[in-house]
């Protein structure tokens, strides 16, 4: 209990976090998710109903699969593969149309599909100082649309992932 309760303490979090300072936006709400507790995850290995929905402002601890076993719904947009790669696809669904964060804590690739055509990435920030998030990735994401992430490109058998919204466009 004392363990538990020394991680969550605001002195452990500042000092999580303090490495996290190179990012330009304003990231408080995607640091403070990424130090919850995560749920543990199987990612999926193939686009369709089976691979597991995930949610907004909750972090995710994905177990990945060797990258040659997962069945992409387009080849990822990351040409280069390591071969040790490991990947593999969640589901996510957004209420309201908008601008929404992928954080990543670690140095998987992430590519979200819509159908059959990738959401081009509006913008990403990375900090290699920073391991909660070590990457941050925005997407302009429609409303009430079955959405895939696909995640590959790194040998990392697992991958902390938070998706957040935006509540107010930052200045660039």
């Amino acid at each position: 209990m004392a363990v538990a309760a020394a991680i969550g303490s605001p002195a452990t979090l500042a000092a999580q976090t303090q490495d996290c300072t190179h990012f330009t936006w304003n990231v408080a709400h995607e640091l403070a998710v990424m130090q919850k507790s995560p749920q543990m995850l199987a990612a999926g290995t193939k686009p369709d109903a089976q691979a597991p929905q995930v949610e907004l402002d909750r972090l995710y601890e994905l177990r990945l699969s060797a990258q040659g076993a997962v069945s992409y719904t387009l080849a990822p947009a990351r040409a280069t593969v390591p071969d040790d790669a490991r990947g593999g696809v969640v589901r996510l669904r957004v209420a309201r149309a908008g601008l929404y964060r992928i954080s990543l804590g670690g140095r998987h690739w992430v590519d979200v599909v819509d159908g059959g055509q990738f959401i081009k990435s509006r913008d990403f920030q990375g900090s290699h100082d920073c391991e909660r998030p070590h990457k941050i990735v925005e997407f302009e994401l429609p409303a009430a649309r079955d959405l895939l992430l696909q995640f590959s490109g790194s040998g990392e058998d697992s991958l902390l992932v938070a998706i957040t919204a935006v509540s107010t466009p930052d200045v660039h």
